[in-house]
């Protein structure tokens, strides 16, 4: 329920963080369980946001597991598909929970779902692959193959025209499917070698030579967009400005900035919005405030994504 609901409005919302999103091999969105995304992870948790939103079947998480520690976070980010992984900075104590971990994951498969996780094994503002990849997603593959469970790798990667600016491009890359096939022996420690090979390549290629393409609004476009464009950035300047250097201050401009601001814009903007038409309408009772505001103020804040470079 929780999950299916910020689906949806994950996809009302992209349009106002990223005037373009191209999906190359849209098709494979398509791709049923059991199934495993082998991405790379350049913008902290909007990478697993836009591939939640964007794949047709549910998708579960691997996820940093400090994120879990307060028991009402915990409900919901389990609510969510999520599935923590702990690292060394948690506590070596805490790195015993990753064989639950481990035993989840399979079991996603398993039952024919989607499982994601970040081949990297961290997050970086780059467009490079960073390389060796980690353990974590052959291991769970050449379990699965072992015991029968046909899984399959769908890598995917992500690139950003920009990590701290609100319409930006982004490019979803999808590559090519594969599955036991390309292991010579399930029961060899080289199983999990060739599984990452296998994921290197291809997202070297998506990487490397799928080229990014920034396309600039036309002119015409920027014309025609400029006064409405100009409207919408002196009517959200008051909201926009203060929120960017909270965020800044809480994030320490690190790798989260641009995940975190779009987070809060997600949940914030629309409730402002209500709030706003509401009391226009208190001040004027005049019904024509609703749709003015709850229509009229997004729209002009895509003129200003769809007019700027």
């Amino acid at each position: 329920m929780l999950y299916g609901f910020v689906k949806v409005m994950v996809r009302l919302a992209m349009p106002f963080a990223a005037r373009r999103i191209r999906i190359l091999h849209a098709e494979q969105l398509q791709t049923p369980g059991p199934l495993l995304l082998a991405v790379n992870h350049p913008n902290s948790f909007l990478d697993a946001i836009l591939l939640g939103a964007y794949m047709k079947h549910p998708v579960h998480f691997i996820t940093r597991g400090d994120v879990f520690k307060k028991a009402w976070v915990r409900k919901m980010l389990h609510l969510l598909n999520m599935i923590p992984i702990y690292r060394i900075r948690d506590g070596k104590h805490m790195l015993s929970l990753n064989e639950e971990t481990f035993v989840k994951s399979v079991e996603v498969l398993r039952n024919n779902g989607i499982l994601l996780i970040f081949v990297e094994g961290f997050c970086e503002n780059q467009t490079t692959l960073q390389l060796p990849l980690k353990k974590g997603a052959p291991r769970i593959l050449q379990a699965c193959w072992q015991q029968g469970i046909p899984a399959k790798v769908l890598p995917v990667w992500l690139e950003y025209s920009s990590f701290n600016r609100i319409g930006k491009t982004i490019d979803i890359r999808l590559g090519k499917v594969f599955g036991s096939e390309i292991a010579n022996d399930l029961q060899s420690a080289t199983c999990m070698a060739q599984i990452n090979q296998q994921t290197e390549q291809q997202l070297l290629h998506l990487c490397s030579e799928v080229p990014f393409v920034h396309q600039p609004p036309a002119f015409w476009k920027r014309v025609l967009l400029f006064l409405p464009a100009m409207l919408g950035a002196v009517l959200h300047a008051p909201l926009y400005i203060p929120l960017t250097a909270f965020v800044q201050k809480v994030s320490k401009d690190n790798v989260h900035y641009d995940s975190i601001l779009l987070s809060i814009l997600f949940v914030l903007y629309p409730l402002l919005l209500l709030v706003f038409a509401a009391a226009l309408y208190a001040f004027t009772a005049q019904w024509q405030a609703w749709p003015m505001v709850l229509l009229g103020l997004p729209a002009l804040a895509l003129s200003y994504i769809h007019w700027k470079e």
